[in-house]
């Protein structure tokens, strides 16, 4: 395993058998919080029907992530797909700029403060109470195991010592009540949740994005409903019905543009055919059912469109040689 791996996995993915992790509270986040996106892992590690879309996956990309994921448990000690309860990344700004990744599950923070201390441009520094890791590989990080089950890691030194603030008491955290609550609660259906105050501020020069411009909130949210379909919910409220029914015109068009390129892209189209756009007063709202049967079909013609190709690249003929 290359050293970039080793300090991508031991950064990123820092869990062991330690301590127990504890669920994210609204108290751990700064009062300027703008924006949170919640991942529940155990959720989505123990959803039947997701285990049965991971089955559809070409064998050898299978054998391939598993290869990887027991490389790690070896070198670290690390079961990834049971370590890690929840992972929350949250922001006060433009969301491409990223945020601090807040992970919870059991960490041996000794074992892997030892292996990050071994990769080049590695730092530590106290910030009150706690250590602060610095390294850089493609990009410099910082990661913090903030109390026993929590750890931080981010981009941004400033963001994180913040953050590490209200853990500390020094600085607010989010108010009980906020809108943000229900982002963070861990209902064991729901697989991923967003939640974003002042979209405008947050989206970034995205061209996906801009859509969302002249929104005000917006709240994501993506359930496995039992064995047999996935869902997904958006709402998005604007500052006017007006502009709530440009929003509401924006979205049904990229919904027919999908539709038209579905021979380029027909999974694409299958999820686009499933969608549903609808506004009431200054409020649009986008729902998805996905059944179980059409997720195995749009995967199935996923591995068979890569397969294919891969197969035609095999049996390409050689490149002509170069004539003067």
């Amino acid at each position: 395993m290359t050293r970039p791996m080793i300090l991508w996995a031991a950064g990123a993915l820092f869990c062991a058998h330690a301590f127990q992790a504890h669920a994210a509270d609204l108290k751990d986040f700064p009062a300027g919080t703008q924006w949170v996106l919640s991942l529940d892992l155990k959720a989505a590690q123990a959803s039947p029907l997701l285990q049965e879309a991971a089955g559809l996956i070409d064998p050898d990309k299978r054998q391939e992530a598993q290869n990887k994921l027991a490389a790690i448990k070896a070198l670290f000690g690390i079961d990834l797909l049971k370590d890690i309860e929840q992972l929350v990344i949250a922001g006060n700004g433009n969301a491409e700029k990223g945020g601090v990744a807040y992970v919870y599950g059991a960490f041996d923070t000794q074992r892997l403060s030892t292996i990050l201390a071994g990769g080049k441009n590695f730092t530590s520094a106290q910030h009150g109470r706690f250590t602060i890791l610095g390294w850089k590989d493609s990009q410099q990080k910082y990661l913090s195991f903030a109390t026993p089950g929590l750890a931080l890691l981010s981009n941004s030194q400033p963001a994180l010592t913040d953050a590490l603030d209200v853990l500390a008491g020094a600085k607010a955290g989010l108010a009980p009540g906020s809108d943000f609550a229900s982002a963070l609660e861990r209902s064991g259906q729901e697989l991923l949740t967003v939640h974003a105050a002042d979209v405008s501020s947050i989206v970034g020069a995205q061209p996906k994005a801009q859509a969302l411009k002249q929104a005000r909130s917006l709240d994501l949210r993506v359930r496995a409903s039992g064995v047999e379909s996935l869902s997904a919910s958006l709402s998005v409220t604007a500052a006017s019905d007006e502009t709530a029914q440009q929003i509401q015109q924006t979205l049904l068009g990229i919904q027919a543009i999908t539709l038209l390129r579905s021979a380029e892209a027909p999974e694409s189209a299958t999820l686009a055919s499933l969608v549903r756009v609808n506004c009431q007063g200054s409020t649009v709202g986008v729902t998805l059912s996905l059944p179980k049967a059409v997720l195995e079909t749009a995967m199935r013609q996923r591995e068979a469109r890569r397969a294919a190709k891969a197969a035609a690249a095999t049996n390409a003929p050689a490149p002509a040689a170069a004539t003067n």
